[in-house]
């Protein structure tokens, strides 16, 4: 017989497999989860989605476009659930010369409402969409930089970052072999996330100005889908800071002392194609390139390369959707 519960003498949880209705709730199996357990799940469950917002368009270019970039919607289902996995080589942050592979799974859920709408790239809400312009909210980040020597070598490790805000898309072309081309303006509040309570802080403003071709297809009936996207960058103050500075206690002889300021902050190019392989089951591939020449950052000590490569690959394997399809008309 097992002996009655006792307050664990630490900082451990017990916590039971199966809700029963006596006493012995107080038991795992004869294993206790603590919460140091607890918390090195959820800090890799939010790196893994401070990666993912990162890549946003690997998790956008094997969905249907749900927004005025396609000219007919007729026959989707309303939502829809499934599993989203991806492989990707990210940098540290734009202008490093090091690198890092991630790899996992992650379930999703899309929801095509008329003013709310979730997908792998987060909820979104529809402020205004007319047949030209768009409203919504984008979202951005960045995964944690970790202290593994290199151009920050001795300094203090930087928490992941998430980025949202408001966008506005004005559509300059709608297609059957390319859905959608709009120009994108988008600016978006800048929060660290604590990975040791989860909280967040404030890390300044990021804003960018992009050129979109999306659902560029051969053929209306094509299995595969393409797109493309190039911008500029522009970031304030805090937001350089927290990449770029360099404060007088981390000055070494190869790394002088630096004070970011606000401004321009590059531009970028970035592709996807993907193709559907049968009925709920998509593969992609996704390239993005940043350069950072004549960025008000470029001259910091801790800019390493002109260039920054991120490239990934994904699937998306549908499990369920709703049987009510959404139907909108056309622009």
């Amino acid at each position: 017989m097992r002996a009655a519960c006792k307050p664990p003498a630490d900082d451990t949880e017990v916590v039971p497999p199966i809700m029963k209705t006596n006493r012995s709730n107080c038991f795992l199996e004869g294993r206790a989860l603590s919460r140091p357990i607890f918390q090195s799940i959820s800090k890799r469950f939010v790196i893994n989605v401070m990666v993912l917002i990162s890549l946003a368009p690997i998790s956008a270019f094997t969905e249907p476009i749900s927004t005025n970039s396609s000219p007919d919607l007729a026959g989707l289902p309303k939502w829809e659930v499934g599993v989203f996995g991806m492989v990707s080589r990210v940098p540290l942050y734009r202008g490093a010369d090091e690198y890092k592979w991630y790899s996992f799974p992650l379930p999703y859920f899309i929801y095509r409402g008329e003013y709310i709408q979730a997908d792998k790239d987060g909820v979104r809400g529809l402020f205004y969409k007319g047949v030209r312009l768009e409203l919504d909210l984008s979202m951005s980040g960045n995964p944690p930089v970790k202290n593994e020597g290199g151009a920050r070598g001795g300094m203090p490790e930087l928490d992941p970052l998430i980025e949202v805000g408001p966008a506005a898309k004005f559509y300059l072309h709608h297609g059957e072999k390319v859905k959608a081309m709009f120009l994108e303006l988008s600016a978006r509040g800048v929060f660290s996330i604590d990975m040791d309570d989860l909280t967040p802080r404030y890390e300044g403003l990021r804003s960018s100005l992009s050129l979109v071709l999306a659902g560029i297809r051969p053929s209306p009936a094509s299995s595969w889908t393409a797109g493309l996207k190039t911008g500029l960058d522009f970031s304030d103050r805090d937001y350089n800071s927290y990449f770029y500075n360099v404060d007088e206690a981390y000055v070494t002889p190869d790394r002088p002392y630096y004070q970011s300021q606000g401004g321009y902050g590059g531009t970028f190019v970035s592709g996807w194609i993907s193709r559907r392989l049968f009925d709920g089951v998509s593969v992609a591939m996704y390239a993005r390139l940043d350069n950072v020449d004549g960025a008000v950052f470029d001259d910091s000590p801790l800019v390493r390369a002109r260039n920054s490569y991120m490239v990934g690959a994904g699937f998306t394997w549908k499990i369920a959707q709703s049987e009510k399809q959404v139907k909108r008309a056309k622009p």
